[in-house]
């Protein structure tokens, strides 16, 4: 029987690792490795329809408070390659700068920490399956005044640590795939509706599902009036997509330990200190590998310390932030203890309606009904506060119906206030992709409430023309 493949990076990396140590060289090797399939569909045609591999070595060497990092593109029998690019990398290092704040290098996380998951099926799945999806859309909407946008990509990603401290890596194998689908109508001003997915496993993705979310808003949006309403404070209900961008925020803002100590959030080392309840007594978030109702749990970051439960934020009182980068933690005197690149966040449940039309029949006064924010931006660090526009669907709901779709609103708060006025978190969780395409494929997301009602937001603007 073959080996895994995983398996067979790591007797790359202990045989490389065996290397160094024979040269007397201190220093870690990183090996990573995607394969990616990715179709975008514009103005209902299909726009892109690619797949790729990359495989790369990271390594990095440390002599006293001289370090030197590398990096190349080779597969895993490369041997010589790396070893090449090591020895000239440590020719290199005593013409580098002494950083005074450095640290000698520690030794990764050891034990029984590897996870080979992920769906082979969306290692090799076949473009056509991504394509149907589209073209399923377009079927389904062949008589509408409509044109269909979006991208589905799916793929693997691997990733392996050692360093010279220990004799061992660390390994870790995932999937994942994640969908945009969006409907403009062409014959209502190109008003726009949208609907995202994201999984690790084809088998949670269900096609059939999507469209019929995507009608159920078309509709909704066809048999409303569109109206506009003034600037002021609304009580706002935030569908999952739109509280996990807001969550996502608050992360870099609040829970960065990096941005804390560098003063660069709405965190500060004289005000804010772990055990201070800075947030509504509903709002718990955690970071948890074996937690069953998020994706992607990896017990081991790419940076080698390990994970495991991690409470971030509980019933509103600050728990931990997180230390991910060495020479940020060496600067001042602190300890890693996770990886932020790797986080599975989990905004937990409530009470609150699961499904649209509780949701819709709990609202009895005016109540806005936001499911995405879009050009999401930091106006004012310090205090924390944001920007936002809505879009992909506005609602105004009252009176337990919805009244009328609006134009677009913008959102100027700070999460000072707004992580404060929270009412109620629905009781159902929902997946909401965060993965970007800088680098490597490295799959991300927040598991949040389906709705989240927050009071009292400030709305200070839309895009109903003048």
């Amino acid at each position: 029987m073959a080996k895994h493949p995983m398996i067979n990076i790591a007797d790359t990396l202990i045989t490389l690792n065996a290397f160094m140590r024979q040269q007397g060289i201190c220093g870690s090797l990183t090996y990573r490795h995607e394969v990616s399939h990715m179709v975008r569909c514009g103005r209902s045609q299909i726009s892109l329809n690619v797949s790729e591999e990359g495989e790369k070595f990271f390594i990095e060497l440390q002599q006293g408070q001289r370090k030197i990092s590398g990096s190349t593109t080779a597969q895993a029998g490369d041997v010589d390659k790396i070893q090449a690019l090591i020895l000239a990398l440590n020719e290199r290092l005593q013409y580098m700068p002494q950083v005074e704040h450095l640290t000698p290098m520690q030794a990764i996380a050891q034990g029984d920490l590897d996870r080979f998951n992920g769906d082979e099926q969306l290692h090799t799945i076949d473009s056509q399956r991504l394509v149907d999806l589209f073209k399923q859309t377009h079927q389904h909407f062949a008589n509408e005044q409509v044109e269909i946008s979006g991208a589905f990509s799916a793929g693997t990603y691997r990733y392996a640590i050692i360093n010279t401290l220990v004799d061992n890596p660390i390994c870790y194998q995932g999937s994942d795939y994640n969908i945009e689908l969006v409907l403009q109508l062409l014959a209502q001003d190109k008003k726009e509706i949208r609907i995202a997915d994201v999984g690790e496993s084809l088998a949670q993705y269900q096609p059939n599902a999507l469209i019929a979310e995507l009608v159920r808003r078309y509709q909704l949006k066809l048999n409303t009036p569109r109206q506009d309403i003034p600037p002021g404070e609304y009580d706002v209900i935030f569908h999952a997509d739109a509280f996990a961008d807001l969550t996502n925020y608050l992360s870099y803002m609040a829970l960065h330990g990096e941005t804390y100590q560098y003063g660069m959030g709405m965190l500060q080392a004289n005000k804010h200190k772990l055990g201070d309840t800075l947030f509504d007594a509903s709002l718990t978030i955690s970071d948890d590998p074996n937690d069953p109702d998020t994706l992607f749990g990896r017990p081991v970051g790419i940076n080698g310390i390990a994970r495991g439960h991690f409470p971030l934020i509980t019933q509103g009182t600050l728990q931990n932030v997180y230390y991910s980068d060495k020479d940020d933690c060496d600067r001042f005197a602190c300890h890693r203890n996770n990886d932020m690149n790797v986080a599975s966040l989990k905004v937990h449940t409530g009470t609150g309606p699961a499904d649209f039309d509780a949701m819709v029949k709990s609202c009895s006064k005016p109540t806005l009904y936001i499911s995405f924010i879009h050009y999401m931006n930091i106006t004012h660090a310090a205090k924390g506060e944001f920007t936002g526009t809505s879009r992909f669907g506005t609602l105004l709901i009252e009176d337990g119906q919805v009244k009328a779709h609006l134009y677009n609103q913008r959102i100027n708060d700070s999460y000072h206030r707004i992580f404060n006025q929270i009412e109620w978190l629905s009781s159902q969780l929902s997946h909401v992709n965060m993965s970007n395409t800088y680098g490597m494929r490295n799959a991300s997301s927040i598991s949040c409430p389906q709705f989240v009602k927050v009071n009292k937001v400030n709305i200070t603007g839309s895009s109903a023309p003048s």
